[in-house]
C-alpha cells in the first residue's frame, strides 16, 4: 500500500513538472515590427526592427536588428537598442543572469525571465554602467504575448533611464508563421478536456487589451506613500491586471517601477472599474496594463 502511494506521488510530481514545462509558449521565429500598428514614444525613433528568436527549454536568445529614423533620432540622447544589432540571452529556468556588457555603455547587466500564469513572458533587465556623468542605471521590462495563433508577437515595453520613463506597445509579424495551438493550450485541453473557446460561437474566454488607462470607467488613483515621498521616489509603475466579465479588476501585479511605489499602484488598480467587454455578444475577460506615473 505504501509503495503504491509513493509511486502515485512520484507520478503526480512528474506530471506537474511536465505541465509547467508545457506552459512555456514558444516564441521562436523571425519577427518584423509593424510600425504602423505599434504605439511608440517619439524618443524611440524606430524606422524598422527585426527580432530573431531561438528558444529551448532552458534558454531564450533574442537577436535584434534595428534601424533608426535619423530625423527623429538626431539629438535623441541615450536609449537602449538605439540602432544596429545586439544579442540578449535569458535563462528560462527562473535563474537571474549576471552579464558583463561592452561598448559605449559597458557595465553589468542583470537579466531575468518568467512565464506568467496566462502564458505571457515577463523579461526584466537592469543595466548599471559608468558614463561621463557618473554611474547610471537603466531598467527595461517587457511583456511578450503571442496572438493570432502564433502569427503575431505583442510586446509591451517599459523603460526607465536617467532621462525619464517611456512605454511602448509593439506588434511584430512572424515572417514564417506556423499556425498551431500553443503548447499550454494543447496540454491543458488534453489533461482536463476543457476547450479554450466557450461554447458560443468560438469566442475566446480571455483577450488582451494592451494599455487600459483610457478604457477605465473609474481609474483608481494611488496615494503617494510616505516612505516613497521621503526618498523622492518617482516614475512610472506598470501594473498587469485581469478584468473579469463584469468589468471588475480581479488580479493586479506590478511588473515594473520603484519598489516603494508598487503596492500603492496595485491597490489603485484593484479599485478601477471597466465596462464589460463583449465579443459576439458574449462577455469575456481582459488582461492588460495600467500605468501610473508618480511625481513627488
Amino acid at each position: 500500500m505504501k509503495k503504491t502511494i509513493i509511486l502515485l506521488a512520484m507520478f503526480c510530481l512528474c506530471f506537474q513538472a511536465v505541465a509547467v514545462l508545457a506552459a512555456t509558449p514558444d516564441f521562436s521565429g523571425e519577427w518584423v515590427l509593424d510600425v504602423s500598428k505599434s504605439k511608440l514614444p517619439d524618443t524611440m525613433a524606430v524606422e524598422s526592427m527585426t527580432l530573431k528568436v531561438s528558444q529551448t527549454d532552458k534558454e531564450l536568445k533574442v537577436e535584434s536588428v534595428s534601424k533608426m529614423n535619423q530625423n527623429q533620432a538626431a539629438g535623441g540622447g541615450m536609449r537602449r537598442g538605439n540602432g544596429g544589432a545586439q544579442t540578449v540571452t535569458y535563462n528560462l529556468e527562473g535563474k537571474e543572469m549576471l552579464v558583463n556588457t561592452e561598448g559605449r555603455m559597458a557595465g553589468e547587466e542583470k537579466r531575468k525571465a518568467a512565464v506568467t500564469a496566462d502564458g505571457k513572458l515577463n523579461l526584466n533587465v537592469i543595466r548599471n554602467f559608468k558614463s561621463e556623468m557618473g554611474e547610471m542605471t537603466m531598467k527595461t521590462n517587457e511583456i511578450w504575448e503571442l496572438l493570432d495563433a502564433g502569427k503575431t508577437l505583442k510586446v509591451i515595453r517599459y523603460m526607465e533611464t536617467p532621462r525619464g520613463a517611456t512605454n511602448a506597445e509593439m506588434y511584430f509579424t512572424n515572417k514564417n508563421p506556423v499556425v498551431q495551438k500553443p503548447i499550454a493550450e494543447t496540454s491543458q485541453n488534453s489533461m482536463n478536456n476543457v476547450p479554450t473557446m466557450n461554447d458560443m460561437g468560438g469566442v475566446p474566454k480571455k483577450i488582451s487589451g494592451g494599455v487600459l488607462n483610457g478604457k477605465a470607467l473609474v481609474l483608481g488613483k494611488p496615494e503617494y506613500p510616505a516612505a516613497a515621498r521621503a526618498v523622492s521616489a518617482s516614475g512610472a509603475v506598470n501594473v498587469q491586471v485581469t478584468i473579469n466579465e463584469q468589468g471588475n479588476v480581479v488580479a493586479a501585479s506590478a511588473v515594473s517601477g520603484h519598489p516603494l511605489l508598487r503596492q500603492a499602484a496595485e491597490q489603485a488598480a484593484r479599485s478601477s472599474q471597466f465596462a464589460p467587454t463583449m465579443l459576439s455578444g458574449v462577455p469575456v475577460q481582459v488582461t492588460g496594463v495600467l500605468v501610473y506615473n508618480f511625481v513627488p
